[in-house]
């Protein structure tokens, strides 16, 4: 499927499930998405969308799944995303994103994925994650993200995979982060420089 999206899917206000990945369409996403009251599926990943994610995006209140990974996309996350509390999972990654990682994430206690890898997201990765407790994957890897990772994480009992290699971390991971690998056998990828060290992350430790 090529061209844009058309304004027509837009006027559908019962539709459910929009699945239309690994396609090569292209424009941005329209502020009508907000009219998808009752949208649960939102799957756009793999295409050449361009232009920023809509803020009404958070007016989508039966979300459950967001798969916009693959695209053009730049400007920030909206921090409206943390208003669907409904989320099951987030995928963003490989887009041109930038700004830093809405703390809003935090409410999102239904949340199981979090994939944000290969953007250009900056500053410190937000404490409030750490209260998703349900969350099983965490992917930050390739961005430019700062300081340590937060030892609220150790509240992360459900974490299977965390990867937060290529940015430019500094500190040592907290114990009790690491403490979590011991109680999960989960994937803690890191890669350690003179700035960031983890006992066990690999291919650090």
């Amino acid at each position: 499927m090529t061209g844009e999206l058309p304004v027509a899917i837009y006027e559908l206000p019962n539709l459910v499930t929009l699945l239309l990945g690994t396609n090569t369409l292209n424009g941005s996403i329209s502020e009508l998405i907000g009219n998808l009251q009752n949208l649960v599926e939102l799957y756009l990943d793999g295409n050449v969308l361009t232009g920023t994610i809509s803020t009404k995006i958070g007016m989508l209140p039966n979300l459950n799944g967001l798969s916009l990974s693959g695209n053009t996309l730049e400007g920030t996350i909206p921090s409206e995303i943390g208003q669907i509390t409904t989320l099951w999972g987030i995928e963003l990654a490989s887009n041109d994103l930038t700004g830093t990682i809405p703390t809003e994430l935090g409410t999102l206690s239904n949340l199981h994925v979090l994939f944000l890898s290969r953007n250009t997201l900056e500053g410190t990765i937000p404490s409030e994650i750490g209260q998703i407790t349900t969350l099983s994957l965490i992917d930050l890897s390739l961005n430019d993200l700062t300081q340590n990772i937060p030892i609220e994480f150790a509240m992360l009992s459900n974490l299977v995979v965390l990867y937060v290699d290529r940015n430019p971390l500094s500190g040592e991971v907290p114990l009790e982060v690491c403490q979590l690998r011991n109680k999960n056998s989960f994937e803690f990828f890191g890669v350690c420089s003179h700035k960031f060290t983890c006992d066990c992350c690999r291919p650090c430790g």
